[in-house]
This record gives C-alpha cells, structure tokens and sequence, in this order.
C-alpha cells in the first residue's frame, strides 16, 4: 500500500512539471529607432504598434543591418495614418520567425514587442 501511494504522489506532484511550459519570452518597448533587437534565431509572439504622428509605422526584418534589409527580409509591418491609433497583432499561435537577426525599424511610434 505505502509503494501505491507514493508511486501516486509521483505521478500527482512530479510528472506534470515535466510538461510545463517554460515562459521564456522577452517584453521589450522600442521608440522610434533602428534597432538589432536579437542575434541569431528568434520568434515574436506579439506586437503592440502606436503611433505616436501621422504617418507612425514599423517593420520587422529578418537581418542584422538596415542596409541589410530587402523584401525578402521583411517579416511583419504595419502603418498607422493618423496619430495616437494603434493596433495589436497577436501571432501566438503561430509566431514570426527568424534565423539571423530580429531588427526592428520604427519610424514616428513606439512598438512593445513580445519575442523570444
């Protein structure tokens, strides 16, 4: 009975930490810069885009370098037209990824990015 019991407490209390999930993302805001953001591989969970004028916009490269950046690189954008919008993009379930570098292009906005 005492062997029954503790295999059970095993099971109850050590299995399930096996099968956590590890939350191991990085929640960073960026202001209006060009920014190697990471090195080598990554992924972005989610992004959060205000635009802080007219015409406020950002994009996401997979590159280390602004001159860098072709359309082959570009990852994600987006653009708002009128001051102080903003948008959500929630890639969660299937997150952008990245092999050589996360850079980061905002121009007249803030971005919070969620990436790993």
């Amino acid at each position: 009975m005492k062997r029954f019991i503790l295999v059970l407490l095993f099971l109850v209390f050590l299995v399930p930490i096996a099968y956590a999930d590890r939350n191991t993302s990085t929640i960073a805001a960026y202001n209006s810069s060009r920014t190697l953001v990471k090195l080598g591989g990554w992924k972005v969970y989610r992004v959060s885009f205000i635009a802080t004028s007219a015409k406020g916009s950002f994009a996401i490269y997979d590159s280390l370098t602004y001159a860098g950046n072709t359309i082959s690189t570009v990852k994600a954008e987006g653009q708002e037209a009128t001051a102080f919008d903003s948008k959500f993009y929630d890639f969660t379930n299937k997150p952008i990824e990245g092999s050589t570098g996360l850079y980061l292009d905002v121009s007249h906005a803030t971005v919070i990015l969620e990436y790993e």
